[in-house]
């Protein structure tokens, strides 16, 4: 089992994938240490970095040739749905752990929202598009929360602009548990559409 997840974490390249999204976290949270006195991260920016830690997950969500992982002898759903948990939790708790420092990322209770949140967009793009095209959705849907988000009034517009509502907002949460619990089946069932074999000798 040991020798499996070795091999599993390489092929997927995660470790590199980590560390850049480590970087991300860190890059922020120094930058508005040094530059301001203010302790809680800007909330568009907060947001976005955590977009941005989770844009490393993408390349991961494959392997280079999909025939190899078809014919293996192993039950894929649940491996892959605790891949998406397992980075999901490492982001949320590197920015959760910033709580106890200069700078923060803002409530726990908005955090785990987004990161959930956003992490279930990626699984939806993923399994429907597959890795090359899986940021066009939690890009898009960002940055239209980001220009319309302030306008969003209570009620059924919490739910559409869900990523910039206050963790008191039960249709903000809902919306970010749907999407997660939504895109983590739906990436468990299927891994986005098959690469051809000559596709994945190019990307070799």
């Amino acid at each position: 089992m040991m020798r499996w997840t070795y091999l599993y974490l390489r092929s997927r390249r995660l470790p590199i994938a980590l560390l850049v999204s480590a970087g991300a976290l860190v890059l922020t949270w120094g930058g508005w240490s040094l530059f301001t006195d203010r302790r809680e991260i800007d909330e568009n920016l907060a947001v976005l970095t955590a977009l941005l830690a989770l844009a490393p997950l993408i390349p991961t969500m494959a392997g280079d040739d999909d025939s190899l992982e078809s014919t293996a002898a192993l039950f894929w759903p649940p491996r892959r749905a605790l891949h998406l948990l397992a980075f999901m939790a490492l982001v949320a708790g590197g920015m959760l752990a910033s709580a106890g420092t200069g700078a923060w990322f803002g409530p726990s209770g908005v955090v785990l929202r987004n990161v959930a949140g956003l992490t279930g967009l990626i699984a939806l793009g993923v399994s429907v598009a597959g890795i090359r095209m899986a940021w066009q959705l939690p890009i898009c849907w960002t940055v239209l929360q980001m220009l319309f988000g302030g306008l969003a009034e209570p009620g059924w517009r919490e739910a559409a602009f869900w990523l910039f509502q206050a963790g008191s907002s039960r249709p903000a949460a809902f919306t970010g548990g749907a999407l997660f619990v939504i895109g983590v089946l739906a990436y468990a069932r299927r891994a986005g559409p098959r690469t051809a074999p000559a596709e994945a000798a190019l990307g070799q």
